[in-house]
């Protein structure tokens, strides 16, 4: 039987550090952590590998590192409440250290994400299909491990804490990955579970790899200009394609349909579902309600992020996406709660229509101003992209029905416009502004009306794909992350990748601290 090694070995003993800080023999203590384990059986190793996906719901690490790093979410500090040593302001501001527990938490979780994946593959009864999830399942953790900080670690389920884990550079990170990708294609189902990687998992994946190839091949991110070489527009163009041509998909229009694919049972009612974390491996998901609403809407929230005014502003008035009253019959969210969905601005109401206060009974109008470091409780445009589930009643809400959406077909069609706009083509003759009319009409728009330039294309990704994840990403791939907007000035070229933890390097002398750390 394979040995296969517990999950310390693979961070290069990045937990083991922080578990033995004070170690006199960090060899030998280290090496009590690294225990030979059975290979296991292969289908519960997988299991695990979806399990960890979880982490891309908490608020806070992945998701901290993707959204408040960039224009469209702000942490902002209330009275005492929610300054937590900086972490928001430092995120917002660009200012994080080795040392910011977002970039330390997020580093080993993707990369128990990886490690997870790779003993599936190596674990007792691994079929075909089985390894191609687990390839599948892994490059999503690698992707935004390489998204962050441009490259990518690998050590094999067989290997101990001898091996030092392979380094990759950015460069041959995304064409391991595209290869890798393209390898368990032909092994997956062509359908699955949301909640299961199949076909058109691995095509969504691969068109964002291949649309961001031209920023990891570049020698400095920080730049902004990049080469986007037709070819790899094409592949883009020919994933998304074939994922439209499997009939699975489709947008969904309305403000019942486009919330409906973040409402209770999202992997049912929802017909643009890709991939997505199950409700059964998410613990707390009321978080994302609670952590944007206020104390005395329902439910009652903890009053904490907001969105930036310049971001609001980029959505046209008669925009569903910019929110509205969600009341589909499954949830009748708004008759029973009075809070609208998306983004919530101005006086709010209960569900009787009567004027909701602050604590110190000041009207609880959300306001466009809000300040990074000193707030009171109305500040802030508030944001409700996942609707709370009262389907049981409304004090169901601390047990909601959700799945996470990781990929899905709204973002497929905008990677297939820009690349066309980008300088693909699509041998269905569809034009980038075909693309995106499709989607603009689904939400409320009429086409024709956006002309397509990289300002547009990016303000369009923002509004269609908002506090989902992508907009440290798409920032980065338009040259605009490191750019100043409100609460932010502009930032170093460091910036452009957060900086290796520092655990990570004492444990693996193969790993060079990105520039400027």
């Amino acid at each position: 039987m394979k040995k296969v090694y517990n999950i310390y070995s693979i961070l290069g003993i990045t937990l083991s550090l922080f578990l033995c800080s004070s170690c006199t023999d960090l060899e030998f203590e280290n090496e009590a952590f690294i225990v030979p384990i059975g290979v296991g059986d292969a289908e519960e190793l997988l299991a695990s590998s979806y399990g960890q996906l979880r982490e891309f719901a908490n608020e806070r690490v992945i998701f901290g590192l993707s959204g408040h790093s960039s224009d469209e979410i702000l942490g902002p500090t209330r009275g005492t409440d929610w300054f937590d040593g900086g972490v928001f302001q430092q995120m917002h501001l660009h200012t994080w250290t080795p040392d910011h527990n977002f970039i330390q938490t997020s580093f080993n979780d993707l990369n128990l994400g990886v490690f997870s994946a790779t003993q599936a593959m190596e674990g007792d009864g691994a079929t075909p299909q089985i390894i191609a999830e687990a390839k599948t399942v892994r490059a999503y953790y690698w992707f935004h491990i390489l998204d962050f900080w441009g490259i990518t670690l690998f050590r094999e389920a067989t290997q101990g804490i001898e091996v030092n884990p392979l380094v990759r550079t950015s460069a041959e990170s995304v064409n391991f990955l595209i290869d890798d990708l393209e390898s368990a294609l032909n092994d997956l189902p062509d359908t699955s579970s949301p909640n299961r990687v199949n076909k058109n998992s691995a095509r969504a994946l691969l068109a964002k790899l291949y649309l961001n190839k031209g920023v990891y091949e570049a020698d400095d991110r920080s730049t902004g200009s990049f080469t986007f070489n037709a070819a790899d527009m094409n592949k883009v163009i020919e994933y998304a394609n074939a994922i439209t041509a499997s009939n699975q998909y489709s947008l969904t229009s309305g403000v019942v349909g486009y919330y409906n694919t973040f409402a209770e049972r999202n992997d049912e009612q929802s017909s643009e579902l890709i991939f997505s974390v199950p409700k059964e491996q998410l613990t707390d998901f009321k978080r994302r309600w609670n952590y944007t609403l206020h104390y005395n809407q329902k439910p009652s929230g903890w009053n904490g992020f907001a969105t930036l005014s310049d971001f609001y502003d980029s959505f046209d008035d008669d925009d569903i996406r910019k929110g509205g009253e969600y009341n589909s019959a499954t949830n009748p969210y708004f008759n029973s709660t009075g809070t609208r969905a998306g983004f919530l601005i101005g006086q709010q109401f209960d569900e009787n229509g009567t004027a909701l206060t602050t604590r110190g009974g000041d009207p609880l109008a959300y306001t466009r101003d809000v300040d990074v470091a000193v707030n009171t409780e109305e500040k802030g445009i508030r944001v409700l992209k996942y609707i709370p589930d009262f389907s049981g009643g409304v004090d169901n809400a601390d047990n909601p029905n959700n799945s996470y959406v990781l990929l899905r077909y709204g973002d497929v069609l905008l990677n297939k416009a820009e690349a066309i706009y980008r300088g693909g083509t699509d041998p269905n003759g569809q034009s980038a502004t075909d693309v995106i009319d499709e989607i603009r009409i689904a939400r409320g728009l009429t086409a024709g009306t956006l002309a397509l330039n990289d300002d547009t294309l990016l303000a369009e990704r923002g509004r269609e794909l908002y506090w989902e994840g992508w907009r440290r990403n798409d920032l980065v791939r338009f040259g605009k992350f490191l750019d100043e907007w409100q609460e932010k000035p502009a930032s170093g070229p460091e910036r452009i990748l957060f900086p290796i933890p520092t655990p990570a390097l004492l444990a693996n002398p193969d790993i060079t601290q990105n520039p400027g750390y």
